[in-house]
């Protein structure tokens, strides 16, 4: 075996650590002995010239791993929390509550007010918005030109002035005069946006700077916007900027006279809002706006509000259901209900007794609905159908689509056909109350009781509920919270209280 066989197979039994211990410990200082060696040979001399150009500065870094000067090329977005004593409903809207209306009559189907909810539920354009402030809260601001709403008035101020609502109110012109004279050097630009500012020593300079900070920047403090202007040394930039100064924009209140103009910016907005803030906004409570508004006409706040809101009824569509009754109840739509479901469709459901005398095509195919549960509508068809024929006989249609309207046949989302059959109440078992044996009643024995005044024995014990009473009492809760659900409807027919059988297949 030759001698780098040998080596190699020395170091790779000396990984397995084989030799008694103390021979093991032994070793161990001159391993971590010939590391260090290793480790300092490794190291670069101070004097490297290649590793300090690799090792150049490159900012910083804090502790989500991003570099400082990357970190404050991006704008910060200031924090924005949902309006205090703000609630806002989600509520479907009329007009698509009309169109589903109009499918149903066509169709002729029996749907789920679950599956409507979360039919509307799922576009903005088929929602709207009810917006309420508490009263410990001052009132929110509504623009009567654009819909706009707001919480503040500042915020209400910059929209008047930012918007298209300033053309009905200001006229506003540029004109030309001279440019500044005298000696620029320098000119200052926004280190964000690199918007010219002007030259430091210019006597407008710290108002274009404010003025660039509360417009576009006012979440970050000023200290540090400031603090990212940069400067520039040459000919170019200072004729930029000349050129930029030749011309002028002024603002005057319509209806003022000629020397009312201003060339102040933020004089010109004092005034706006001082004379016709109340021409565009008025205040209130509650409102009901559509879902689809911009976020621009919104403040921060309320947008979140909204948007929290719409998150919360996309979970939860049964949050709509109260909504919808009101809706469809509009429309004269019927609603009914299935085993604690509500539900609407073509008409409310009418029994069909089994003696009931029916036409030849209506008999046919109600006997073969009931001989065939489930029925389908697709079974229905193939058993009518003559033969070679692909396509439902008109009058057949015609029939069913009668029936389907009658409320004798309901036919569900999935197809499912199912007639309405006479529910039956089923005979009292038992005995009757009078015949029960009448519980004696317990006298009281502490001395400090008061007797009943109904009571001259002075028993005052009311008897323990049976399970039967606890019964009755828990459908009597579960009726009126299903009655809380589901208002009264106009739409009259024979039997206004019947339910639906289940089908099968839902």
């Amino acid at each position: 075996m030759s001698k780098p066989e040998n080596e190699s197979l020395t170091g790779l039994l000396s990984s397995f650590a084989l030799g008694p211990s103390w021979a093991r410990d032994a070793a161990e200082p001159q391993k971590q002995s010939a590391k260090k060696d290793r480790k300092y040979e490794e190291r670069p001399p101070r004097g490297d010239t290649d590793n300090r150009e690799r090792r150049d500065f490159k900012g910083r870094r804090d502790d989500r791993g991003k570099s400082r000067f990357q970190r404050d090329e991006f704008r910060r977005e200031p924090v924005v929390i949902p309006a205090a004593g703000v609630k806002v409903t989600i509520i479907p809207d009329q007009e698509a509550i009309r169109l589903i209306g109009k499918e149903v009559q066509q169709v002729a189907r029996v749907y789920p007010l679950y599956d409507v909810a979360k039919i509307i539920i799922a576009e903005r354009s088929r929602c709207r918005a009810i917006i309420e402030i508490d009263e410990k809260q001052a009132p929110l601001l509504h623009g009567k030109l654009d819909d706009s709403l707001f919480v503040t008035r500042d915020e209400a101020v910059r929209h008047l002035w930012n918007s298209e609502l300033r053309q009905s109110f200001v006229e506003e012109e540029t004109i030309e005069v001279d440019p500044p004279s005298g000696s620029f050097q320098t000119i200052a630009r926004c280190g964000i946006s690199g918007e010219i500012l002007g030259p430091p020593n210019f006597h407008a300079y710290q108002t274009q700077l404010r003025r660039v900070h509360r417009e576009r920047f006012a979440s970050m403090p000023f200290e540090a916007y400031a603090a990212k202007v940069r400067t520039e040394r040459s000919e170019e930039a200072v004729n930029a900027w000349l050129e930029s100064m030749k011309k002028k924009t002024r603002w005057r209140i319509k209806g003022d006279a000629d020397d009312a103009w201003v060339e102040n910016q933020s004089d010109a907005e004092r005034a706006l809002a001082a004379r016709h803030f109340d021409d565009a906004f008025e205040t209130l409570r509650k409102i009901e706006i559509p879902a689809t508004l911009s976020t621009q006409l919104l403040s921060p706040s309320l947008a979140l509000s909204l948007k929290l809101a719409g998150m919360h009824a996309r979970e939860n569509p049964a949050c709509l259901l109260q909504a919808i009754c009101r809706a469809v109840e509009a429309e004269r739509m019927p609603i009914f209900k299935r085993k604690g479901k509500l539900y609407t469709g073509p008409a409310r459901p009418n029994p069909l007794p089994k003696d009931a005398v029916l036409a030849e095509r209506p008999g046919i195919m109600v006997e073969w609905i009931r001989a065939n549960t489930p029925a389908k509508l697709a079974g229905l068809w193939q058993a009518v159908l003559p033969e070679g024929g692909n396509a439902p006989p008109a009058e057949y249609a015609a029939d069913l689509f009668w029936l389907l309207h009658q409320g004798h046949i309901l036919l569900f989302t999935n197809d499912t056909l199912i007639v309405q059959e006479v529910i039956e109440k089923p005979a009292p078992t038992g005995t009757e109350p009078s015949d029960k044996p009448k519980r004696k009643k317990k006298k009281s024995k502490n001395k400090g009781d008061i007797p009943n005044a109904a009571d001259e024995t002075g028993d005052h014990t009311a008897p323990e509920k049976t399970e039967s009473a606890q019964e009755d009492s828990q459908a009597v809760e579960q009726d009126a919270h299903t009655a809380e659900i589901m208002p009264e409807t106009t739409n009259s027919s024979p039997n206004p209280t019947a339910e639906v059988d289940e089908p099968p297949s839902l």
